[in-house]
């Protein structure tokens, strides 16, 4: 069973807005687990601030949550404002009195992360570095759940929560597939695996089986000490330990390297081999794409960026293909 991303009923004067709102972004395909926990940090904050006879969000009650707690970054409160934009024009269509903040408000902008995108040589440590992943005194499982979790993320673009969702019966250790339920937008979709990459898993699960001993097929694949599934704080703080054993620098939150430019890195690898096997990119992508479980190719054209790696190879290509056509001159 999934933990929920909610445990707790809404209680504010507009609770059941406020729950409208998010079976609304759910029934659309959205997960909205983050959200769903934001939502009710929201609420509480709410039960404080409005009147229970005529509960209105106004620009004093939008200021507040926003600057409540100043320590957040840039992002989370850029994250916090958006989501608040789009309860507000849900609940606008209600009571026109709901203010809708600007999207600049309190001088919030959205800044675009840009992925770091690992180089192949780094990439090669990283899997080095997955072999060499620690225990902790607590965690006799890290070395082999996490150092297997992360490798899976790399070599498969897999996301996060994906990978951290498999349970027993998702993973077909026989043919090499797993069986991916309701991820983004609700796809589902199986991801085949290399020999060497099912080789790997088949250990973690021998590893895990005589640890924890063997457990029903709904059990979750990549367990904690004590069988719990793990978080992704948890497999942050191991991806961390794998960097730095990889001599890979993290330059901190928000600036990288994040798990998920694990995911962008894949799709990148992938791309830039297809090209040295001079394969029509235009008809690959979309095989890309479904690997992925995108839902059209613009969500994978997101993932391609001109990284040193594919820049040198075109570079390369073009001037044997080229190179005796372009005569280099001195400036006088």
């Amino acid at each position: 069973m999934k933990k929920s991303s909610r445990t707790k009923p809404f209680m504010s004067p507009l609770a059941s807005q406020i729950e409208r709102f998010l079976q609304f972004k759910r029934a659309a395909g959205y997960r909205y687990c983050d959200e769903g926990r934001e939502l009710g940090v929201l609420d509480r904050f709410l039960s404080s601030q409005l009147a229970p006879g005529d509960p209105v969000i106004t620009d004093e009650v939008i200021r507040a949550y926003l600057v409540r707690n100043r320590i957040n970054s840039e992002t989370t409160r850029e994250h916090r404002l958006s989501l608040l934009r789009q309860l507000c024009f849900f609940i606008a269509l209600e009571d026109p009195r709901t203010v809708i903040p600007p999207r600049c408000f309190l001088g919030i902008r959205h800044k675009p992360f840009v992925p770091r995108i690992l180089t192949r040589a780094e990439g090669r440590r990283f899997l080095e570095a997955c072999f060499r992943l620690p225990n902790g005194r607590c965690t006799p499982l890290r070395s082999m759940v996490h150092g297997t979790a992360l490798m899976l993320l790399y070599l498969t673009g897999m996301r996060v929560g994906e990978v951290l969702s498999l349970n027993l019966e998702d993973v077909d250790l026989t043919n090499g597939v797993l069986r991916i339920r309701q991820s983004k937008f609700g796809k589902s979709r199986f991801v085949p695996m290399a020999q060497d990459l099912t080789d790997r898993m088949k250990q973690c699960r021998l590893f895990v089986d005589r640890s924890l001993g063997i457990r029903p097929l709904d059990a979750c694949f990549f367990p904690g000490p004590k069988g719990s599934r793990c978080t992704k704080d948890i497999m942050r703080y191991s991806f961390r330990k794998v960097l730095a054993e990889a001599n890979i620098p993290w330059l901190g939150v928000g600036k990288g390297p994040r798990l998920h430019d694990l995911r962008h890195s894949y799709a990148i690898h992938r791309m830039l081999l297809w090209y040295e096997q001079g394969a029509d990119l235009n008809a690959k992508l979309p095989l890309l794409a479904t690997y992925l479980g995108h839902v059209g190719l613009s969500s994978s054209q997101y993932y391609l960026r001109l990284t040193e790696d594919l820049l040198s190879e075109i570079i390369s290509r073009y001037q044997a293909r080229f190179g005796n056509l372009i005569e280099e001159r001195s400036i006088k």
